[in-house]
């Protein structure tokens, strides 16, 4: 999990960096909780989903609209 806070711009997370054109969504997310989840609430797809308590993005169900891309206040989302 990315704290914000802490962050030091070290790229060693992935978060830091937008990867383009990812075949695969990547998504683990411990951050917002899964009732106030802005990624949630914005995939009009139903493709995020929470998994023991972490967000994920559900590979099949997901069509890469990136609209889980655009509201994330962490910017960590993957697509």
């Amino acid at each position: 999990m990315l704290n914000s806070g802490n962050c030091s711009d070290c790229t060693a997370c992935g978060s830091c960096h937008e990867t383009p054109n990812i075949d695969t969504p990547n998504l683990f997310c411990l951050n917002c909780q899964p009732s106030d989840a802005p990624c949630l609430l914005a995939c009009s797809n139903n493709a995020i989903e929470v998994l023991g308590g972490a967000i994920t993005i559900n590979s099949e169900k997901c069509i890469k609209c990136r609209d889980c891309v655009f509201v994330c206040p962490l910017n960590i989302i993957k697509i």
